[in-house]
């Protein structure tokens, strides 16, 4: 299995995350069409659930099998690789099981009481089996990173976004078509039902992500998992890995937990306090009823400002990803300047993909939604000033994700715990200030003033660990400089061109001009310095 660079990598799998976030909004976009405000309010639910359990069981697994993986790589040892892909395996099969279990356990109080939802609860419910899928898939992906091959994850993962924008979709629209629902199900509002048959979608794709990773492994047959490694051993070392991380992305998640529990809560105080004022608060159609409306506002939240939000860092994770088995190769050998020179580039390269694209979103946030959900004027209505609010934490969290990567890649996986937990306190305290009078605008603003404490401290703590210097002051503050002319151009271009074209053509026009203007001014302030960093 021939290694990929870094910077090869991470390329690759950024071209596997476009595909996926592209196949993710052509999902999003009709399915919001298809369910409205309410019933993203539903879907929204079950992921409530669904992400603590996917931060406990699934995200530290791809990183504790990369990281022992690449340092068996990096001495020669597949044999050893293997033996750890095989214990994990079996481990996290339980594991997935157990996660399962207590999805399928916790699925109604949840619904009930947590997220004051009951209509959720089919959706909640029809996420389960997903838990066990993402175990699986995981430790697949993360032996396949850890000997610097990012195919399989990067094939698995456009599969899988294929899968859940065909399958959810679909189920999702037999059922809002169906001219009449099974008697047991009398209980639930179409919409309800339709958003459990979207989340079921969901579920079918993580096991064909799954199947697709088993595909990369069939041949290779050559060489047997070391017998000298015993299980205890292997099992230390996955769990010395994954649970620093796995708390540290449970934090993370929590995020969205508190967001399920304080907007929802919030908004239906604000209502029955004062119905008038939150009607124009959250700009609110009165054709919405107010026994919908809360679920209504957060649902047009998450899946109309949320998804917009979600979409650039996913693909400027990558890069994090791609550049975790390198660093703990280079760590391993004892390179500290090389770890160093690795952490820069990746910082350089999300931050040159990150800025534009949030100074874009803040500058065009209307018209980006409007273009997106066509038609869907309430929801577009409520979600508006909530983009404008995460606009800045969508850069902030883009850049903490790489240098988390890099503080897990050494070996100081507890280091972001704390630093997310910190975090999470600022989510939470910004909420409870906030959303009694901003609404949704108040929950997004508390999400990027909790990403930017995130930022900073993770930035010390990765000057600590390394001992070396990143040299990141010109190339940020060009990068910075860059993107500030560039949301000014797109937000002029917009304006100017709005009177006289349709809104869609505007729209890619004003962001044609934005990009234009990005680029130049980036090229005149750094053209050598991203010149040699390409060529390195």
């Amino acid at each position: 299995m021939k290694p990929q660079s870094f910077l090869k990598g991470s390329l690759l799998l950024g071209l596997s995350a476009l595909t996926a976030k592209l196949l993710g909004a052509l999902f999003k976009i009709p399915l919001t069409s298809l369910l409205g405000g309410t019933g993203m309010g539903y879907f929204s639910c079950a992921y409530g659930l669904f992400l603590p359990l996917y931060a406990v069981f699934v995200t530290g697994l791809s990183t504790a099998v990369a990281r022992p993986a690449a340092a068996c790589a990096a001495r020669g040892d597949i044999a050893g690789a293997l033996r750890i892909r095989q214990v994990a395996r079996r481990l996290f099969l339980a594991g997935g099981l157990g996660g399962m279990l207590l999805a399928l356990l916790c699925a109604k109080p949840f619904a009930l009481y947590t997220a004051e939802s009951p209509e959720a609860f089919p959706a909640v419910l029809a996420i389960a089996p997903a838990v066990l899928f993402s175990c699986l898939t995981a430790v697949e992906r993360g032996f396949h990173e850890g000997l610097c091959s990012m195919y399989p994850t990067a094939v698995s993962q456009a599969i899988e976004a294929l899968c859940k924008l065909l399958c959810g979709l679909w189920f999702c629209h037999l059922v809002m078509e169906a001219p009449e629902l099974p008697p047991f199900l009398a209980g639930y509002s179409r919409e309800g039902l339709a958003a459990a048959a979207a989340v079921l979608g969901v579920t079918v794709s993580t096991a064909a992500g799954w199947l697709c990773t088993l595909l990369f492994s069939a041949g290779a047959k050559n060489v047997q998992p070391s017998r000298t490694v015993p299980a205890s051993s292997v099992i230390k070392t996955l769990f010395s890995v994954m649970i620093p991380v796995a708390l540290g992305s449970l934090v993370t998640n929590l995020t969205s937990l508190i967001d399920l529990v304080t907007v929802i809560r919030s908004l239906n105080d604000r209502l029955n306090a004062d119905p008038a004022a939150f009607y124009e608060g959250t700009s609110l159609s009165s054709e919405i009823l107010p026994k919908d409306a809360a679920a209504f506002v957060y649902g047009s939240y998450m899946g109309l400002s949320v998804t917009v939000f979600n979409i650039v860092p996913a693909l400027t994770n990558m890069f994090g990803k791609g550049v975790l088995p390198c660093t703990a190769q280079a760590w391993a050998r004892g390179e500290r300047a090389k770890a160093a020179e690795y952490a820069g580039q990746v910082l350089v390269l999300t931050a040159i993909a990150a800025a534009p694209a949030g100074c874009g979103i803040f500058a065009l946030s209307k018209g980006i939604l409007e273009f997106l959900f066509a038609g869907k004027t309430a929801e577009i209505a409520a979600a508006c000033d909530g983009l404008h609010g995460l606009s800045a934490g969508l850069v902030f969290l883009c850049l903490a994700f790489p240098v988390f990567s890099i503080l897990q890649a050494i070996g100081k996986a507890g280091i972001p715990v704390k630093i997310m937990l910190v975090g999470t306190v600022v989510k939470l305290a910004g909420n409870l200030l906030l959303i009694p009078s901003l609404y949704t605008a108040g929950a997004a603003l508390s999400t990027s003033l909790s990403y930017a404490v995130i930022l900073v401290l993770a930035l010390l703590a990765l000057h600590r660990e390394l001992g070396e210097m990143l040299h990141l002051g010109k190339p940020l503050l060009c990068i910075v400089y860059a993107a500030l002319m560039c949301g000014a151009a797109a937000w002029l271009a917009y304006s100017r061109l709005l009177p006289y074209l349709p809104q869609r053509p505007a729209l890619l026009a004003a962001i044609a001009a934005g990009g234009a203007v990005y680029l130049l001014v980036l090229f005149l302030g750094m053209g050598r310095e991203l010149k040699e960093m390409l060529k390195s």
